[in-house]
């Protein structure tokens, strides 16, 4: 609770965490859409929150060759993992079985990472648009 009684003292202000944190985030959100644009998806901008989708089925990736009978999004997280040590989150899991080829091209990534983390992430994106 002193966390919570020294953040009222100062909210508002520049020396207010949550204003950081809304700020950070917004930036991190906007240096990872531009990077997904760059490469050919379709960011999905966030009302707010710690994560933004990505549509990647413009990329026109197929992985029916690996005939795991996973979801599109499930081996493509996978792929982005194993191949370019890029960690994202598949959205089709967060579905009920009648529903989940709704979200089989959206990919979820994290926007509260550290500076060093996102402009690697949006490095390795950007490079996408070759694979």
């Amino acid at each position: 609770s002193s966390g919570i009684n020294a953040e009222y003292g100062v909210r508002g202000t520049d020396d207010s965490y949550f204003s950081w944190l809304s700020v950070k985030l917004e930036e991190n959100c906007r240096k990872l859409a531009d990077a997904f644009t760059d490469a050919g998806c379709v960011p999905v901008w966030p009302d707010g929150g710690y994560f933004m989708l990505v549509d990647t089925g413009p990329m026109g990736w197929d992985f029916t060759a690996e005939n795991t009978g996973r979801c599109y999004d499930v081996d493509c997280v996978k792929w982005l993992t194993r191949e370019f040590k890029l960690a994202t989150i598949p959205i089709s899991v967060f579905y009920g079985d009648q529903n989940r080829h709704l979200a089989a091209k959206y990919i979820r990534v994290c926007c509260a990472k550290s500076d060093a983390t996102i402009d690697k992430a949006c490095e390795i994106i950007r490079s996408l648009r070759k694979a």
